[in-house]
């Protein structure tokens, strides 16, 4: 009877070496004695980017990369990670002088000393500094991060990205989606991104900022026009369903209506903004707001498309309307 419970717990030991030898291993750990994997993720703060919205036009822009060389990209540096990873974040500020921190409204983020000890007071990260931020992820879905400083100039300047947290491969969803899409979209406001106001910005010391009226001439999806956006899905694959993430990472709200014969499956987002139209659905993501959604394509005409609009919160005016073709 000994050597039989012996033989069980040298099975389950190794089972378990076995279990952690295919995760890989970080220096900086949580502390946290489950079995749950580890996620280190390095994200740079900068305020020296540029941003081509035409050929013949760049705008210079803030942004999170995870490496030195990497350019600032909208969004910025992801963080992609499954549902009851333990997730620890080095924030290294190469911001010139501008104090920035991690911010996400959904998911709370808890700040550590370099040791790993549990901060009590929120500390920004001064320029050249090393904030470290933890959080266990236990719900999926898309979050939208980002540095809350200077609000809202440091977000539309493109301090933003996005966290993905996906279900565990035992939990996925009956539909394998062939195709998964992320349309992040904001707006750029051009005179935002002048070299005299990313210097003001970059260079203040806590003082108040005046911020010239938000008037935005330029409309993104993923970082470029939306109007540019090549479209959902491949026609040959018209029968496959999209896994499709929506993300409001600008200022504005902004509005998505499909083709009426396309099918929605809400994944995650507020289902009280899908609003079912007599031709389609249309999918109202407020500012910061995150959707996931199963679009489903097999009986919507070859040349139909989806409608993007960006809607001015205070006049509730559409400024801009980029019709996007279902199909590529």
């Amino acid at each position: 009877m000994i050597e039989d419970q012996v033989v069980d717990n040298l099975k389950l030991n190794l089972a378990m070496i076995k279990e952690i030898k295919s995760k890989p291993l970080f220096s900086f750990l949580l502390g946290n004695t489950s079995l749950f994997s580890q996620n280190e993720r390095l994200i740079i703060g900068k305020t020296t980017g540029k941003l081509a919205i035409t050929k013949k036009l760049a705008v210079r822009t803030f942004g999170f990369t995870n490496s030195l060389s990497g350019q600032v990209t909208l969004p910025g540096s992801d963080i992609d990670v499954e549902v009851g990873d333990n997730v620890s974040i080095d924030l290294w500020n190469i911001s010139q002088g501008n104090p920035v921190s991690l911010y996400c409204k959904e998911i709370e983020f808890q700040q550590r000393t370099k040791g790993n000890s549990a901060l009590k007071e929120k500390a920004l990260v001064d320029h050249m500094e090393h904030g470290f931020y933890s959080f266990q992820a236990t719900k999926a879905g898309t979050y939208l991060y980002y540095s809350p400083e200077n609000y809202p100039f440091n977000l539309q300047a493109g301090m933003f990205g996005l966290i993905i947290v996906r279900s565990k491969e035992i939990d996925s969803l009956y539909y394998k989606p062939w195709n998964e899409i992320l349309w992040c979209s904001n707006e750029i406001d051009t005179t935002w991104h002048s070299e005299d106001m990313m210097r003001i910005t970059s260079d203040h010391t806590g003082e108040p900022i005046n911020l010239p009226d938000y008037k935005p001439n330029y409309f993104l999806i993923n970082g470029k026009k939306a109007i540019k956006n090549k479209g959902l899905q491949a026609l040959e694959y018209k029968k496959d369903t999209v896994f499709l993430r929506l993300a409001n990472s600008g200022l504005y709200r902004h509005e998505i209506v499909f083709p009426a014969e396309a099918r929605l499956q809400l994944i995650s987002g507020n289902e009280i903004n899908i609003v079912n139209l007599p031709r389609g659905y249309k999918v109202k993501l407020h500012p910061g707001e995150c959707f996931e959604l199963l679009v489903f394509l097999e009986n919507v005409a070859d040349d139909e498309h989806v409608v993007y609009k960006f809607i001015d919160t205070n006049s509730n005016k559409c400024c801009n309307e980029a019709n996007i073709p279902v199909f590529y």
